[in-house]
């Protein structure tokens, strides 16, 4: 039974994995549900004592196929977050940052925001954020920002010490990671209580600041890679919407005014992306700030 449950996660020599399902293939399709939902649980008791390499398998696996929808409900059905939770503790780095991505591809699904609230998702990802790996803050970020969607959650991440640690992050040079902390922070903002917390922490400066880095960078975007623009587009966008989410409260106004953002969102509300410049109207349209570009 234990090299049946290895055999599902562990690679061939060919190095084709007998976990991957080819796309539309119905007959292994079944065959993946069948193994899963009678190997899972067996794996679950042994991976948390299992060698690195096996749990290292075993979240890579999970994390790949977690981005499939129809996986999404498949895995936490069958038990997955039993496994993928305890795993987030792990001594090793790539053993937490998959599990962290596993987790976030999870939780795009609605229904299993609520779930992996209630297995402890939330406070395993909250303490993934002081990570000093890049890769694990950005997917534990993700994660967060993905379960900070449901309304139930927002105060939950909030009551576990979310909110400061996403703000430590949002503060990072690091572009990729910032993206990921504000886009949770975003999403926690709408919430009356995490507006207010938001902001208490002094998390209006990162962001103002991603969005001054933003619009600098993409005024002068000449010489920069695709990949650079990309992330430069990105956290645009997300620092936008985070503010036009905080300036919902009238009390934020006159601070985000004065740390002068609508600068900054009235170079993003004339660029040529309209992802990016319907986020800085409505965050104007807020600050009662009305654009006459775009």
């Amino acid at each position: 039974q234990l090299a049946t449950m290895m055999n599902l996660f562990r690679k061939k020599e060919s190095k084709k994995s007998e976990f991957e399902i080819e796309e539309d293939d119905e007959e292994k399709d079944s065959e993946f549900v069948k193994s899963l939902q009678v190997n899972l649980s067996r794996l679950i008791a042994y991976a948390e004592s299992a060698d690195v390499k096996l749990q290292r398998e075993v979240a890579e696996k999970l994390a790949n196929e977690a981005v499939k929808p129809n996986r999404q409900v498949q895995i936490v059905e069958y038990g997955g977050l039993k496994l993928l939770v305890p795993l987030t503790k792990s001594k090793d780095q790539e053993v937490q940052r998959l599990a962290a991505h596993a987790l976030a591809n999870l939780s795009v699904n609605a229904d299993n925001q609520r779930l992996m609230a209630e297995e402890g998702a939330i406070e395993c990802l909250i303490q993934l954020l002081t990570s000093s790996n890049e890769l694990i803050q950005r997917q534990s970020a993700k994660a967060l920002a993905n379960l900070g969607v449901n309304a139930d959650n927002k105060p939950r991440i909030a009551a576990a010490g979310g909110i400061p640690k996403l703000i430590a992050l949002a503060s990072t040079s690091l572009i990729a990671v910032k993206i990921e902390a504000v886009a949770a922070l975003a999403n926690l903002a709408v919430n009356d209580n995490n507006e207010l917390e938001i902001v208490k922490h002094h998390g209006l400066e990162p962001i103002v600041n991603g969005t001054m880095v933003a619009a600098e960078g993409l005024e002068m975007c000449d010489g920069r890679s695709d990949k650079e623009i990309g992330l430069l587009e990105e956290l645009g966008t997300q620092c936008a919407r985070a503010l036009r989410n905080l300036s919902v409260n009238p009390a934020n106004k006159t601070e985000i005014t004065s740390l002068g953002a609508i600068r900054h969102l009235l170079t993003l509300v004339n660029y040529p992306n309209e992802r990016i410049a319907q986020q800085a109207r409505r965050a104007l349209r807020n600050l009662e700030f009305h654009a006459t570009g775009k």
